[in-house]
């Protein structure tokens, strides 16, 4: 081959990458989830009536504190959970979450369990403390989360 021909092709082969990176920085690609305000203020909810169940739950005498009486709680709560999953799971990059509402939803089931252990008898505040530390620390790594989505920064990888 001619040595025009070939500093042409270099040249072009040149122009044509250039074309390419130009264009290609010019597009937005996004390695992060996006941030979903949904499911950010359901997380939020469920924070909300988790602490509001506690304190109810701190303060109330027998029969109404057992878990008879507060069916109600746990059946919203798991109702809360499953939209929480769905929402996750129709997200990119979900595996956190996922992870999250998972431990979320094995604290929700511990809290039920030891209720319908006592009987009829109420909790005591070590027992509850105990569980707002579960709930919390699990609150704490999905907000988290979300706020790093919501700020357009990576999330830091879970512990």
């Amino acid at each position: 081959m001619p040595k025009k021909l070939v500093g042409i092709a270099a040249r072009w082969k040149m122009a044509c990458l250039l074309t390419l990176v130009l264009v290609s920085a010019g597009c937005a690609v996004k390695w992060t989830p996006l941030y979903d305000d949904t499911l950010d203020k359901s997380i939020t909810t469920f924070q909300e009536n988790t602490e509001a169940y506690l304190t109810k739950l701190e303060s109330l005498p027998a029969p109404p504190c057992t878990y008879e009486q507060n069916l109600s709680f746990y059946q919203q709560a798991s109702v809360q959970l499953s939209v929480m999953q769905t929402r996750a799971t129709a997200s990119q990059h979900n595996t956190f979450l996922l992870e999250q509402i998972s431990a979320l939803s094995k604290v929700v089931d511990n809290l039920k369990t030891l209720q319908q252990q006592a009987g009829n008898t109420c909790l005591n505040s070590t027992v509850i403390e105990s569980q707002r530390s579960g709930f919390d620390r699990v609150f704490e790594a999905m907000l988290a989360y979300e706020l790093a989505l919501k700020a357009n920064v990576p999330p830091a990888p879970s512990k």
